[in-house]
């Protein structure tokens, strides 16, 4: 691999351990969750600022040692093709079940952690909304979703952005033949609408978040017939030049802009399965049953990915960011261990 051609002034040149002869992906990434579990369950009023130090963490670790890069398609496509291989080639399927394994064994413990506290792609996307904030002095963008914003502005920078996108699209058409590994152009192309059509109030922001099963569906069928959709931001972690990756970064980069954790809401397949998993997950942000809301709406405004209505978490669009619990004025959110609760009901329920 030459130095020259590798992604983002990347100082290394192969993983820091040989991935043949260890699982230093795995151990790093079990690091990343412990470290994950233990802040969130420490309540503390700085719990946010040490999140964003998590996920800057988790960041380095997924650039410089697991290699192979934990992409939002990439997460469901290797665990798929691990399975092919058990029975066949040991090693080499443990090595790619392992690490999605993981993420769900942990999710259905501590919820969709994962996304708020570790997903590279997720912490891209709320850095932008974070900065968007502080230099507009504006609440979450996430708000924006419930407001009529000016169609002017809409109108005109979605479609500017979607002419220059299409552009580019058909430049490198003329440079180069697409395949179906550029297909990750379609997602793009298929956010800059959703985006469009919530903003404007054409489409229902729940209604649309629909389509992570949609795209779910689509990647597993491309799984099983062996076929690779790269996913955004894959050309940053590994040594490749792939202009359909960042096209696709791009456009996320810019959703992320006008609606924040635009990729998330709307087309992440992985995200989609986190949220059905913490409908059986051990903990959850639930109603505080010892404090009463007081109807003020800050923990709606805190949350990025808008999944909070009248002080009730939607579990589905949930990332467990924690955020909603922390910003909450009258503490009338909390982290709740709903197993521990569900067995203490069935003791104490007549004739148990």
């Amino acid at each position: 691999m030459e130095a020259n051609f590798l992604p983002l002034w990347k100082t290394l040149d192969t993983p820091l351990v040989s991935l043949d002869e260890s699982c230093v992906e795995l151990f790093s990434v079990l690091a990343l969750f412990l470290l994950s579990m233990v802040v969130m369950l420490a309540r503390s009023r700085h719990r946010q600022i040490v999140r964003h130090l998590v996920q800057l963490v988790a960041l380095m670790v997924f650039f410089y040692i697991v290699y192979s890069c934990l992409g939002v398609f990439g997460m469901v496509r290797n665990t798929l093709h691990g399975i092919s291989l058990i029975g066949s080639v040991y090693t080499e399927a443990f090595f790619w079940v392992s690490l999605p394994f993981c993420v769900l064994a942990f999710s259905i413990t501590a919820g969709p952690f994962f996304c708020g506290w570790i997903c590279p792609t997720g912490f891209f996307q709320e850095l932008l909304a974070m900065l968007r904030e502080q230099a507009l002095r504006i609440p979450p963008v996430a708000r924006l979703a419930r407001r009529r914003p000016g169609r002017a502005l809409t109108f005109v920078g979605l479609g500017l952005f979607f002419a220059g996108f299409m552009g580019l699209v058909i430049w490198l058409g003329t440079t180069k033949r697409f395949y179906v590994e550029d297909s990750s152009l379609y997602w793009a192309a298929s956010l800059i609408l959703v985006v469009f059509l919530v903003l404007t109030r054409r489409a229902d922001d729940r209604a649309v978040r629909a389509l992570k099963a949609v795209s779910l569906a689509i990647i597993v069928g491309s799984a099983l017939l062996k076929t690779a959709i790269i996913s955004p931001m894959h050309f940053a972690f590994a040594d490749v030049r792939d202009p359909a990756s960042a096209l696709t970064t791009l456009v996320l980069v810019v959703a992320s802009l006008f609606l924040s954790q635009a990729w998330c809401r709307y087309v992440c397949p992985w995200g989609y399965l986190m949220g059905c998993l913490h409908g059986v997950s051990r903990l959850r942000v639930v109603r505080a049953a010892a404090k009463e809301c007081t109807g003020c709406r800050a923990c709606e405004r805190a949350c990025r990915v808008d999944a909070i209505e009248r002080g009730q978490v939607r579990l589905e669009d949930c990332h467990f960011c924690l955020a909603c619990v922390d910003r909450c004025p009258a503490g009338a959110l909390e982290i709740a261990d709903v197993w521990k609760q569900g067995a203490a009901k069935k003791q104490k329920a007549p004739g148990a």
